[in-house]
């Protein structure tokens, strides 16, 4: 086999032209044609009895691309062995001669990149630190109280509805006089405060008696669901039923121990809630600045990508994103996803992979079974069945190695952040639980 090789002065993509002999080939394509032989049923002859010739007039132009096609991957593959090259993503096979017993081809491909990793100790990272704190212990339990409130209506005549409260009401929308479609109720619950009319509406019941009534005035916004009421000013005929307020039930025994805590005191609670709410930050904060350390470790490096792997990247992420959109329901035509939404996500996945898999190497980097199984663990003892959960991990391979690539990411950060440039900030617990609140 000969083989030539074009390296370009700039980027990724080499040329390959690759000679080698066509006498195996014909060999190859009538061993395929005697096999579809045994099997190939046709009218007029027993099974395995149908002559050659026929089932090449019927099957050659395939079975001869299938083996050409096979030939010219091995045949790539073999010399970019020899040539010791590191393909990145397909070949794209041009100019195909197969005259004169040889088979000649040229190949377009892209090889991984030389990365030059930065001394960490140039490498500047943001991280964070935080605790949980007694109001964050005391907040969590008011939560929990929250979920598990119930309304109770006002005896007070002279009651008067404020944020927070919930009316039970009747409302008669119209539109310049005239009622129009959806925008009546009778004996509707409504939590003044939580956003779910339109602007304005819940602001204007505030004040109202038990009994009372009064129109009020609004205006749907411009982007409104229904085109008929956008934008359009309204009016509503509001009767209030009855004013209710939140009660909240107490700390004690029962409801302690309808969260799984048996001795029932509000000091166990709030020594079990404490505990999870510091190994689940615990966690955030781990993920946060792993997270911080690849960026900027991301960052810090200049490399070529290949072209391929940016391409398949962008297609892994929008087939995530379109089954994620098809459990909510909704179709991907509707969806208006396009492969530019996920270029830039998808170019720093793979420089990223390429840099860590350069420091993995580099520093015998590895997460074993006793690591992973640890961490597996350790999650699933906030479930209550740890040992299904476990099971579903020894069951899924995949999802398990999605944990050891999470170690070793780990392992990746942890030894970055010894040589690097570190500043902490400090922030609550609901900053680094729910950053987005």
């Amino acid at each position: 086999m000969q083989v030539t090789v074009e390296k370009p002065e700039q980027g990724l993509e080499h040329k390959m032209t690759v000679t080698f002999p066509s006498t195996d080939l014909k060999a190859s394509v009538d061993k395929r044609l005697n096999e579809i032989r045994r099997n190939v049923k046709m009218d007029g002859f027993r099974p395995g009895k149908v002559p050659l010739n026929v089932v090449k007039q019927q099957h050659g132009a395939q079975v001869n691309q299938e083996v050409m096609g096979e030939a010219l991957q091995k045949a790539f593959y073999d010399a970019v062995d020899q040539e010791s090259l590191k393909v990145a993503g397909m070949p794209m096979f041009d100019d195909l001669d197969d005259s004169d017993g040889q088979i000649k081809f040229t190949a377009r491909f892209e090889i991984y990149p030389e990365i030059t990793l930065p001394e960490f100790s140039d490498v500047t990272v943001e991280t964070i630190e935080a605790e949980v704190t007694d109001k964050d212990v005391e907040g969590m339990i008011e939560r929990l109280r929250e979920q598990r409130m119930a309304w109770k209506p006002s005896k007070s005549a002279a009651k008067k509805a404020k944020k927070g409260e919930q009316v039970m009401i009747d409302f008669v929308g119209k539109i310049d006089g005239v009622e129009f479609e959806g925008g009546s109720a009778e004996n509707a619950p409504l939590e003044i405060g939580s956003g779910r009319m339109i602007p304005g509406f819940e602001d204007q019941i505030i004040g109202m008696k038990k009994g009372e009534e009064k129109t009020i005035e609004v205006t749907f916004p411009e982007d409104y669901q229904s085109d008929d009421l956008k934008g359009k000013a309204a009016t509503f005929d509001i009767t209030v039923h009855s004013i209710m307020t939140k009660v909240l039930p107490e700390i004690d025994e029962e409801f302690v121990q309808s969260f799984g805590v048996a001795e029932g005191t509000a000091e166990a609670l709030t020594a079990e809630i404490k505990d999870s709410m510091v190994k689940e930050l615990e966690r955030a904060v781990e993920s946060a600045n792993r997270a911080a350390v690849l960026d900027a470790l991301q960052k810090a490096v200049v490399v070529d990508m290949p072209k391929a792997l940016i391409e398949q990247e962008i297609k892994n992420l929008m087939e995530r994103a379109v089954q994620n959109l098809q459990q909510q329901g909704i179709s991907q035509d509707n969806a208006g996803l396009e492969p530019a939404q996920f270029a830039e996500e998808a170019e720093t996945r793979v420089k990223l992979g390429l840099v860590l898999g350069d420091i993995i190497k580099q520093n015998n980097l590895e997460a074993s079974d006793d690591e992973v199984n640890a961490y597996i663990a350790e999650q699933a003892a906030s479930y209550e069945d740890p040992a299904e959960v476990i099971q579903w991990y020894s069951e899924n391979p995949g999802a398990k190695n999605e944990i050891r690539a999470i170690l070793v990411e780990a392992k990746v950060a942890a030894k970055i952040l010894e040589g690097a440039k570190v500043s902490k900030v400090s922030k609550s617990f609901e900053e680094v639980v729910s950053p987005t609140a």
